[in-house]
C-alpha cells in the first residue's frame, strides 16, 4: 500500500495487487479529519476493517447462435482460451479465438455466425450478455442484458438501419474491477478523435482559395471558414483524486492540448477543474481559448489542487453543467453560427459522482441544445475516462459517454500513470500521413475538393487520349494497365492532381506481372484484361491539402482507421465484408466532367446476371460461350437491364470505384472495360457537358473492374513501403 500524505487528514492510502489481481473491496480509503479512515463496505453493504486481493476473471460467453464453442464455464481465470466455430453454410466473423487477459477483458472481437442473408451482418453478443432479439432485417431491434454483477458499456439496443449498419455503439459486459490497457485506449480514443479532426476538416472549402500546395495532412488539416471545433477539458480534483494524480491529469492535458496545437484547425479549448464545485480556467469564449499556449500558460498559474479547498466531493453534474452554461452564453452571442460548431468533452475521474443530480441529465440538456440527431451526431462527443480500479463505476461512465457505430468514448485505466502513457502517443503526427478518404461536402465546394483523389492522366504524344487514376499516397496512383497498351512510353504522360493545382510526371511504372491483354488471342479472345491494374510511382512527393488527398486503400490501417474498427484484430477480409456487405452495393465513379457516377456492384446471386452481360450480341465477346474465359473472379460487375445505371466511356478508364462509409470514400475496384460507350458521338450540351447516349435497342451495358480485393498480394509487394497493411485472414 502507499500514502499520499503521509497520516495527515486528506491523505490517500491506496492498496495495490499483483497482476491478474484486485484490491477488495475498495483500492482506496482517505484518512479523515477524526483520525480514522473512511470504511470499506462489502457488495451487500457491510462493514469490514480487511482488504485483499481476488483473483480478476473474464465473463462466460452465454450466447452464439448458429455455431459452437469451447470451454464453458461460469467464469473463465486469467488465460483461458475461448475457440469458437460456425454450423455449415454460415461465416465465422470476428475472432475464432479469444484469450483472457490479466486486465479482466477478453482480446479479440466478439464472433457471429453470418448467412450473408440479413440486410445487416448478424450481430455479435458479447461476454457475459443475452440478447432478445429479432433478425437482422431492416428496422430489426436486439436489446442486450448483461449478467448479475457486470455493466455494460456500449448501446444497450441496435437498430438495423438502412445504410446496412447496426446503429449505435458495440455493447460489452465489464466487471466493476476490469481495466483497458493503455495501447487499447491509445488506439480507440486515437482513432475516434482524428475521425473528429477529419470530420471538421472535411466539412468546408479550402479557406485559402489559391492554388498553392496545401501542408501535410500529416500534420495539419484543412478546416473551413464556416466550421470549428470546440474542446472542453474537465478535470477531477476531489480529494480521492490527490495531489500527484492532479498533476499527472493536468500533464494529459498538456499533452494532447500540445498536439491538437500542430494542427492548422480552428479549435476552441476550455479547461474546468471541478470537486464539490467546478472552477473554470479557461472559459470557452475567451480569446484566450483560441491560443492553446495561451490555454497552457493559464493552466500552469491557475490550475492548482489546493484551489478546491475543503470542497472537496466529486460533482460532476455541476461541471458538465458549466459546460452547458458556456455553450447557451456563447451562442447567445455568435447567433446561428455557433450552429457549424462540433464539440468534444474530456472527462477525466477517478470514482463516481457523489454530489449533484445526475450527471447524464446535464449530458442530455447539452445533447438537446447541440440539437442532436441523426444527422448532426458528429457534432458532439462526450469521452470520460476513469483512472482507479473498484471504486470506477462504469454504469455511470456509460450514461454520460457518446454511443456511436465502430466507437468507443467510455475507458478505465488502472492508475493516472496508464491514462499519461495512453494520451503520449495519441495524435502523433508521424502515424497521420495515411488519413485518407477526406471530401468536402459544403455546397459551394470545387469538384476537386469532392474529390481530391482524381487523377487525370494524358500523354504528350496525344492529348485527347486519356486516362483516369486514384491517389492512395503521397508518391502512388492506381489505374488500370490497359491505359498504356497504345502509348507505351511511360515519360511521355502526365499526371494532373487537384484540379490542375499539380502536374507531376512518372517516375516508374508498375503493371501487373500477370497482364497480358493478348494472352487468350489462340483461343479466338483478342482481348484479355485480366490483372488490369498498374501503379504509378510520381516523381516527387504530393502535399495533402484541400485539393489534393488520399482515397482509402482497403485493407490498409489508414482504411481501417476511417472504418473505426478495431486495430489489431481486424483484418482484410472483414473490410471486404463491411464495404461489400450487400448483393447490390452501391458505389461511383467519376465522369469525364469530373461528376460522380451511380452504379451498383453486383455480389453473391446477383453477380452471374451481371457478368453474363459480357457476351452480348454485337459486341467483342459475342461469340464466347462461356463468360468466365474473359470475367475472371478478380473483377467486380456493375450494370442493370435497363437504363438507371450509368455505364463507363472510354477515356474514364482507371478511374476509381469507390464506396462510401461512415463519410469517407473507399476505393474498390479500378475501372477496366465496359460493353458500350455512352460518349462514343463525343458531344457535347449546351452546358458544354458530355453526352452520354443510352444504349442501342435491347444492349444491357455492363461494366467491369479489377477489386481490389483479388490483388492485395501484389499491392502489398509494391507499397508496403509506402502504406501500413492489416493482416489478410
Amino acid at each position: 500500500m502507499s500514502l499520499s500524505d503521509g497520516y495527515r487528514p486528506g491523505s490517500v492510502l491506496t492498496y495495490s495487487c499483483p497482476a491478474g489481481t484486485y484490491a477488495y473491496p475498495s483500492r482506496k480509503r482517505i484518512c479523515q479529519s477524526d483520525g480514522k479512515w473512511t470504511p470499506m463496505r462489502l457488495p451487500n453493504g457491510v462493514r469490514t476493517n480487511i482488504a485483499q486481493c481476488k483473483a480478476m476473471h473474464c465473463p462466460p460467453q452465454k450466447f452464439f447462435e448458429h455455431g459452437s464453442f469451447s470451454p464453458r464455464r461460469n467464469y473463465h481465470p486469467i488465460g483461458d482460451v475461448l475457440s469458437f466455430e460456425c454450423s455449415d453454410g454460415y461465416q465465422l466473423l470476428g475472432s475464432a479465438q479469444r484469450h483472457c487477459l490479466p486486465n479482466g477483458r477478453w482480446n479479440g472481437t466478439s464472433p457471429v455466425c453470418d448467412d450473408g442473408v440479413g440486410h445487416c451482418r448478424s450481430i455479435a453478443v458479447p461476454p457475459g450478455a443475452i440478447a432478445s432479439r429479432g433478425r437482422n432485417g431492416l428496422g430489426d431491434r436486439v436489446s442486450f442484458q448483461c449478467q448479475s454483477g457486470l455493466d455494460l458499456i456500449g448501446s444497450s439496443q441496435r437498430i438495423c438501419t438502412l445504410e446496412g449498419e447496426w446503429s449505435g455503439a458495440e455493447p460489452s459486459c465489464r466487471a466493476p474491477y476490469s481495466y483497458d490497457r493503455a495501447e487499447d485506449v491509445r488506439a480507440e480514443f486515437g482513432a475516434s478523435l482524428t475521425y473528429v479532426l477529419g470530420e471538421v476538416s472535411s466539412s468546408g472549402p479550402d479557406p485559402s482559395g489559391t492554388s498553392e500546395a496545401a501542408p501535410d495532412l500529416g500534420r495539419r488539416l484543412i478546416l473551413s471558414k464556416d466550421s470549428f471545433l470546440y474542446i472542453y477539458f474537465l478535470v477531477d480534483a476531489s480529494d480521492s483524486v490527490g495531489e500527484d494524480n492532479f498533476s499527472i491529469f493536468k500533464e494529459c492535458l498538456d499533452i494532447i492540448i500540445t498536439r491538437l496545437a500542430s494542427f492548422d484547425v480552428f479549435i476552441k479549448i476550455s479547461v474546468i477543474s471541478y470537486a464539490s464545485q467546478p472552477r473554470v480556467i479557461v472559459s470557452i469564449y475567451d480569446d484566450t481559448a483560441e491560443d492553446p499556449e495561451v490555454v497552457l500558460e493559464m493552466m500552469k498559474q491557475n490550475m492548482n489542487y489546493k484551489d478546491h479547498g475543503n470542497a472537496t466531493g466529486t460533482n460532476i453534474w455541476e461541471a458538465i453543467r458549466s459546460v452547458y452554461t458556456m455553450m447557451t452564453n456563447d451562442q447567445a452571442a455568435s447567433g446561428e453560427q455557433w450552429f457549424n460548431v462540433r464539440h468534444a468533452i474530456i472527462l477525466l475521474t477517478d470514482g463516481k459522482s457523489n454530489m449533484g443530480a445526475p450527471p447524464k441529465l446535464a449530458v442530455q440538456s447539452i445533447e438537446d441544445f447541440v440539437n442532436v440527431r441523426k444527422n448532426r451526431n458528429d457534432y458532439l462527443d462526450v469521452y470520460v475516462f476513469g483512472v482507479g480500479s473498484i471504486d470506477v463505476d462504469w454504469h455511470a461512465m456509460n450514461e454520460i459517454a457518446s454511443k456511436k457505430p465502430g466507437e468507443r468514448h467510455a475507458f478505465k485505466l488502472q492508475n493516472s500513470q496508464e491514462l499519461k502513457k495512453a494520451f503520449e502517443d495519441i495524435l502523433d503526427p508521424r502515424d497521420l500521413d495515411d488519413i485518407c478518404g477526406l471530401a468536402n461536402y459544403s455546397d459551394n465546394a470545387r469538384w476537386d475538393q469532392k474529390n481530391p483523389w482524381h487523377v487525370l492522366l494524358q500523354s504528350d504524344l496525344q492529348v485527347d487520349y486519356t486516362c483516369r487514376g486514384a491517389l492512395i499516397s503521397k508518391t502512388w496512383v492506381l489505374t488500370s494497365a490497359h491505359c498504356f497498351n497504345k502509348l507505351n512510353h511511360t515519360a511521355s504522360w502526365m499526371l494532373t492532381l487537384g484540379g490542375g493545382e499539380s502536374k507531376l510526371k512518372i517516375k516508374r511504372r508498375i503493371d501487373h506481372e500477370l497482364y497480358n491483354v493478348r494472352a487468350k488471342m489462340d483461343q479466338g479472345i483478342t482481348e484479355f484484361y485480366d490483372y488490369d491494374i498498374s501503379l504509378l510511382e510520381l516523381e516527387k512527393p504530393v502535399q495533402f491539402g484541400g485539393r489534393i488527398r488520399p482515397i482509402c486503400l482497403p485493407c490498409t490501417e489508414g482504411a481501417n482507421r476511417a472504418l473505426k474498427k478495431r486495430p489489431g484484430t481486424t483484418t482484410c477480409k472483414d473490410h471486404e465484408l463491411e464495404l461489400l456487405s450487400f448483393e447490390k452495393v452501391p458505389a461511383q465513379f467519376l465522369s469525364l466532367d469530373n461528376k460522380r457516377m451511380n452504379v451498383q456492384i453486383k455480389t453473391r446471386m446477383s453477380r452471374p446476371a451481371c457478368i453474363s452481360g459480357a457476351a452480348q450480341e454485337d459486341m467483342i465477346y459475342s461469340e464466347v460461350s462461356d463468360v468466365s474465359e474473359v470475367v475472371t473472379d478478380r473483377f467486380l460487375c456493375s450494370g442493370q437491364d435497363n437504363p438507371v445505371e450509368a455505364a463507363t466511356c472510354k477515356g474514364e478508364s482507371g478511374g476509381s470505384l469507390f464506396v462510401e462509409r461512415k463519410e469517407r470514400h473507399f476505393q474498390v475496384g479500378v475501372i477496366s472495360w465496359g460493353t458500350y460507350d455512352p460518349c462514343k458521338r463525343k458531344k457535347k450540351t449546351q452546358n458544354k457537358e458530355t453526352m452520354r447516349d443510352p444504349p442501342p435497342h435491347k444492349h444491357k451495358p455492363r461494366d467491369f473492374y479489377i477489386s481490389l480485393f483479388s490483388v492485395q498480394d501484389w499491392l502489398r509487394r509494391h507499397l508496403s513501403d509506402s502504406l501500413k497493411f492489416i493482416p489478410m485472414q
